[in-house]
């Protein structure tokens, strides 16, 4: 299984090209996503939990929406692989840049509070391209292995020929800050379940995350800045920076970390509210049986 779906996406790949192409690549990919529907009930049960007011109608239609716009998310990574300088021509809007261009001018690290929202690869390859036009390649993001060893390998291609540098999760705190003391800018998907995490509520009901961020943030000084990128149209996007999250002050280290985590999970919640088809439902958030 693992060998076929490496040689679908490279076949995929070997023919994607915005246009026509593209159009009838994500169609494919749209419909098989539809009628396959993986985790078609764990992506309705993330929905009960976190908007219970909706109905089962409201429910199935955005489960829908969300496997449309993985098609065209896919389709747009197989398309990048020929120029990721595309990346600068897809992403047409910036907002928010005045929260990360001092760092940039003076030289500073940055923590990126990213989610599993949007394309979220092409973000990064556009950030990549962005800095890479300034004449900087310090841009890092926080990585785990695929189970699929396969596409792994092909996701790693894909980030490297982006010009994005790789940090595994297994990456030691000390290295991490010696990182952002010497200017390096660390991207880090922060809406996964981790174990070992604090409990607290996101979308309103409890479950673990990571203290990762909020710790290097301590530590290192450097500024968290939430970012996202929304979806205008295919191959039309629009990348938001948000204000820095809030580091409060406070002598006791374990509660200052945990104020932290609180506010990346709120930045987080304001990240997906506007377009939520767009963050990856198909994960099992709240660790909840089905």
């Amino acid at each position: 299984m693992s060998k076929a779906a490496a040689w679908l996406v490279e076949g995929f790949r070997a023919t994607a090209k915005r246009g026509w192409r593209a159009s009838c690549e994500a169609a494919v990919l749209r419909a098989l996503l539809r009628i396959i529907r993986p985790r078609g009930r764990r992506i309705l049960s993330n929905l009960a939990l976190a908007y219970p007011e909706k109905d089962e109608r409201w429910r199935k239609d955005m489960r829908g929406r969300v496997y449309d716009h993985l098609g065209w998310m896919l389709t747009e990574l197989l398309t990048l692989q020929r120029d990721p300088l595309q990346a600068l021509e897809w992403v047409e809007e910036t907002r928010g840049a005045q929260y990360i261009e001092p760092a940039i001018e003076a030289g500073k690290g940055v923590i990126f509070l990213g989610a599993h929202y949007g394309n979220w690869e092409l973000a990064a390859a556009w950030y990549a391209q962005y800095l890479k036009q300034k004449g900087l390649h310090n841009f890092y993001i926080v990585s785990q292995d695929m189970r699929d060893p396969d596409l792994s390998d092909i996701l790693e291609r894909f980030r490297a020929n982006a010009g994005i540098k790789l940090l595994p999760k297994s990456t030691s705190t000390l290295e991490f800050i010696k990182l952002l003391k010497g200017g390096a800018h660390v991207a880090a998907l922060a809406d996964i379940s981790w174990l070992g995490g604090v409990t607290l509520p996101f979308m309103g009901q409890p479950c673990t995350h990571t203290m990762g961020p909020a710790v290097l943030a301590a530590i290192s000084g450097s500024p968290i800045i939430p970012v996202a990128l929304y979806r205008k149209a295919p191959f039309r996007h629009a990348i938001e920076f948000f204000p820095p999250v809030s580091v409060r002050e406070e002598k006791n280290r374990r509660l200052k970390i945990e104020l932290t985590a609180r506010e990346i999970i709120s930045a987080t919640e304001r990240m997906i509210a506007p377009q939520p088809e767009l963050w990856f439902w198909l994960h099992n958030r709240w660790k909840r049986p089905l």
